[in-house]
């Protein structure tokens, strides 16, 4: 199941009511994600992270937190990612059946919005990071930077987000 987490740079506290969302949240003031594609870059930043579930783990953050039913699995983007695999790889079934692009559900929509605009508000260099991490996404991690709110939900919409991508937005 996919990890779906927003990094707020440089802020120090972001003071989030789990009651005013639908999804789960978990808000920590260290910038360490919940599996570990882009610890290293974050390592070197600071801020709070926030990592967003499925609702039904409001009340249970202790155990696995992830956020499978937030994302719409029957999307099929109109310029899909084809991987490009040697099929003499002993890996080559599972690697084929990888999942690249994503689109949220549309009743979470709001929420991801609000939690991305106050992630930005907190930053007092005006800089988040949106990033996932999904196993059975893309192999590597990739960054893509000199996004707005407004061009992240564009390229949602058009054509899906990409499994473990780190999105900058300022």
């Amino acid at each position: 199941m996919p990890t779906i987490e927003i990094a707020s740079i440089n802020s120090t506290r972001l003071n989030l009511n789990q009651v005013e969302f639908d999804v789960a949240i978990i808000e920590q003031n260290k910038l360490e994600s919940h599996r570990g594609m882009f610890n290293d870059l974050l390592r070197n930043e600071q801020g709070t992270i926030i990592h967003i579930g499925n609702p039904d783990l409001k009340d249970d953050k202790e155990g696995g937190f992830f956020a499978g039913d937030l994302i719409n699995w029957d999307f099929r983007p109109t310029n899909k990612i084809i991987a490009i695999v040697d099929p003499s790889d002993t890996d080559y079934d599972s690697l084929i059946s990888q999942q690249f692009q994503f689109q949220f559900e549309e009743e979470f929509r709001k929420d991801i919005i609000k939690l991305l605009e106050f992630a930005l508000e907190s930053s007092p260099i005006n800089k988040i990071y949106f990033l996932t991490d999904y196993q059975f996404g893309p192999v590597g991690a990739t960054k893509e930077s000199g996004n707005s709110i407004a061009d992240f939900w564009t390229k949602h919409d058009k054509n899906g987000l990409i499994f473990n991508r780190l999105y900058e937005i300022n």
